[in-house]
């Protein structure tokens, strides 16, 4: 026999609307309800951040955290004893939510200095061993990872995911824009790849001061013959595109820095390794979820506080629980 105890925190019945009782608890410890005049009996249920998916919530944060520091779906799966396709699914809605999240926190910043970059990588296959086979499929080959960062903050402003064409430089611009304050002037740096300049004009119009650089590398000497070394730097040339931008100021630097910590916190994103991203989606996923914990739980050394916060989009820094709760 169940113990009856009448309170106003009891919900009302889904059914009927009716007033309802405490009426013991379920296997799971749930609070049990009953209804005072259909009779039905319902449970409460806590709210699932994860939808329908049933790995727990501790383990699910365990692989995120594992995949947020550079390991790879196998690794996470050794590690937490988590099935990799059940890994794979939970990156892919946890990664969307990201996007989502980001596109509604980051927007309308104010900000001074933004730098704008290109990050290679590829999706299955390289382009080249893509078009020997003669394969169409747009969602393999070659991947641009478009990044947006403002250099004081460290905060990434946007991202996007797509090919090196004019094309995808236009919605990248597109997000850029939302995410600044659009009412503020400010300076904008690239490289000199030839896709930025107009979709930059046409989102940004006459209230940006955009520089780009061109840097020039020397051929390897003698002592730089190594396969993997990296080249010297010999000369910088700067170019005015379009405002009146700070000459000392046009510089890619940071967003370039950035890069490394893609490359370092990401595995899929690492040169010369087998965890290449099979799937578009799944790399975009990765990418968000990237860029999420970035801004919202990493301290950044060189302000000692999180990108978001310094840019006053939080005022504390987030757990990764948090991010995936949210």
């Amino acid at each position: 026999m169940y113990y009856m105890e009448t309170t106003h925190t009891c919900p009302a019945c889904p059914k009927c609307s009716a007033p309802s009782v405490r009426w013991g608890k379920d296997a799971n410890n749930h609070q049990r309800f009953r209804c005072s005049d259909c009779k039905a009996t319902f449970a409460e249920r806590p709210a699932r951040p994860l939808g329908s998916m049933r790995i727990p919530f501790d383990r699910a944060v365990l692989c995120l955290s594992i995949l947020t520091e550079g390991g790879s779906i196998r690794s996470a799966e050794r590690i937490t004893g988590t099935h990799r396709d059940t890994i794979c699914r939970l990156l892919v809605k946890v990664g969307g939510k990201c996007e989502a999240l980001l596109e509604s926190l980051v927007c309308a910043v104010q900000v001074e200095n933004v730098q704008a970059d290109e990050l290679w990588s590829y999706v299955g296959m390289k382009e080249r061993t893509k078009s020997k086979q003669g394969i169409v499929d747009p969602k393999l080959g070659d991947a641009y990872c478009f990044v947006g960062m403002d250099a004081d903050s460290k905060l990434v402003l946007a991202h996007h995911l797509g090919r090196r064409t004019s094309q995808h430089a236009d919605l990248f611009a597109e997000k850029l824009a939302l995410a600044i304050d659009p009412e503020q002037r400010f300076q904008l740096s690239s490289d000199s790849w030839g896709g930025f300049p107009a979709a930059f004009e046409y989102h940004f119009g006459n209230r940006v001061d955009y520089g780009t650089i061109l840097k020039e590398f020397g051929s390897p000497g003698a002592d730089e013959l190594r396969r993997y070394a990296p080249p010297q730097l010999i000369g910088v040339e700067k170019t005015v595109v379009s405002g009146a931008p700070d000459e000392e100021k046009i510089c890619t630097s940071h967003v370039e820095r950035n890069n490394l910590t893609i490359r370092t916190s990401m595995k899929r994103m690492t040169r010369l390794t087998c965890a290449f991203s099979k799937k578009w989606e799944n790399l975009r996923a990765a990418l968000a979820l990237n860029f999420a914990a970035y801004n919202l739980c990493r301290t950044h050394r060189s302000i000692r506080m999180t990108p978001a916060m310094k840019a006053g989009v939080t005022r504390a820094p987030w757990t990764l629980a948090q991010l995936v709760a949210a």
